[in-house]
């Protein structure tokens, strides 16, 4: 489709003119450091990053490469499923131009996380449970089970996805299919597809599952607030107006619900939106957790109501464009930087000065041996030891909390002078938190565009690193 090779062509245009983010930066260092799975997230997103890195290098290009030819075969296939649904070429296009307008789409398409990956297997899953059903033969079982196993390797929240299966299954009688020993065969293989995951974290005394149960399910009390943050952070990332369309999709999938693909996509995107939803209430849910369910049913939605009244195909198109517009003002703001934000609130801010701040570091640190780079949060960890591996020079996380960067390294030796990062959102106080001998101011300078500061960076140097205080 042309709209989509238009869309990469301009996704590769502005690859290269920012710097990491922090998701970015870690997902980067899992493919420097490659391993059967991870702390946070099953070891997919390693892996991929892993192989584009060995071929085109520790580049932008290296990095953000996998994210936008998943996100142009992620909208491709996206579109072969409203083929199915409506068999009409209009709506799907219009359904996958609404897709392409979503600025959180245009994240995970420029910038590769789990859920990235996720966002790929969404569609083949639905294609095949419903050749399970019609045909239900070993080798369509076999192909659903190495498909989930791809989701399992990509996020753990994919668990949810063989729910929404046996939830359809069950809902159309169609336990022939379930209890047979075919089934089996997909349970099997997608398990041993997955079985890194599990190896790992039995050697790692099941840590990656036990962060991520405490990580989804948050506190033990029901907070309206919460639920309210994730709601409203998931409508301004998938656009205000495209957020009620999506909605508006789901309802017309279940009314649509005599038709098998409708009831499938409608019920799978039940289970997730659902889970994701109630588990709002303890913990706040990041709007990309819930992107399989608006990839399925913002283009829905979208090609649901440009087939109905003038009134409402206005509506879509006036959606889709400055939703569109949107997404393409923040892409033109990470290559150009030309909007005036007021200090310390720009977009760029996590993604601009960094490389040169680890930089500005590696300059100071002229014994390798006995000095290091330091970051107390681990918010700037991931940035600070990727770029400080390609300049050569040691970085440390330190702090208290357990995390993937405990198994990556161990804590810098007694003695150690450490050259301390910080930034304005992240301040840290090195005398008060640090057993030092001395404390010694190397660098504080700000970033800025224009005239407008982008944030504000400290070097503070740790004479004789003793360890935290308590």
């Amino acid at each position: 489709m042309a709209l989509l090779a238009a869309i990469v062509v301009g996704r590769l245009w502005i690859q290269g003119h920012f710097g990491l983010g922090v998701d970015e930066a870690h997902y980067a260092l899992y493919g420097m450091l490659p391993d059967w799975s991870y702390f946070d997230h099953p070891p997919l997103v390693g892996w991929v990053e892993a192989l584009s890195i060995r071929l085109l290098g520790p580049t932008n290009l290296g990095i953000r490469l996998p994210a936008i030819l998943i996100g142009f075969v992620a909208s491709w296939l996206c579109y072969g499923w409203l083929l199915l649904l409506w068999n009409d070429r209009r709506m799907a296009f219009v359904g996958v131009a609404a897709l392409s307008a979503s600025p959180l789409f245009g994240a995970l398409f420029l910038m590769l996380l789990p859920d990235t990956l996720l966002c790929l297997w969404i569609v083949p899953i639905l294609w095949y449970v419903l050749r399970v059903e019609a045909r239900g033969r070993w080798s369509d079982w076999a192909g659903l089970g190495i498909l989930l196993g791809l989701a399992g390797l990509s996020k753990y929240t994919s668990i949810l996805f063989p729910v929404a299966i046996g939830v359809y299954l069950v809902v159309r009688g169609r336990w022939d299919r379930i209890l047979t020993p075919k089934a089996l065969v997909g349970v099997l293989l997608a398990a041993a597809l997955a079985s890194p995951v599990a190896i790992w974290n039995y050697q790692h005394d099941w840590a990656s599952f036990a962060y991520q149960g405490d990580h989804v399910s948050g506190s033990r009390t029901l907070h309206l607030n919460k639920f309210l943050q994730s709601l409203a952070a998931q409508v301004g990332a998938y656009s205000p107006l495209l957020y009620p369309v999506a909605i508006f999709g789901w309802i017309q999938a279940l009314r649509q619900r005599s038709q098998p693909a409708m009831l499938l996509t409608a019920i799978y995107g039940a289970v997730i939106f659902l889970f994701f939803a109630a588990g709002s209430f303890m913990a706040r849910a990041l709007p990309h957790w819930t992107s399989p369910f608006f990839l399925l049913f913002v283009p829905i939605g979208a090609g649901e109501l440009f087939r109905r009244s003038l009134a409402w195909k206005r509506y879509t198109v006036v959606a889709i464009s400055l939703s569109g517009l949107l997404t393409a003002a923040v892409h033109a703001e990470l290559r150009y930087r030309f909007v005036p934000f007021p200090d310390y609130r720009s977009l760029q801010r996590d993604i601009y000065g960094f490389q040169e701040a680890v930089a500005r570091a590696a300059q100071l640190i002229r014994d390798p041996e006995h000095e290091a780079l330091a970051v107390a949060q681990w918010t700037l960890a991931s940035r600070a030891m990727f770029y400080g591996r390609l300049l050569g020079i040691p970085v440390y996380l330190v702090d208290q909390r357990k995390d993937q960067f405990d198994l990556w390294q161990s804590e810098p030796a007694p003695g150690t002078d450490l050259l301390f990062l910080s930034n304005h959102d992240e301040p840290f106080d090195v005398a008060a938190r640090i057993e030092c001998d001395a404390v010694e101011l190397a660098e504080e300078w700000d970033v800025k565009v224009g005239s407008h500061i982008v944030d504000t960076y400290r070097l503070v140097w740790c004479r004789n690193f003793r360890g935290l205080k308590p």
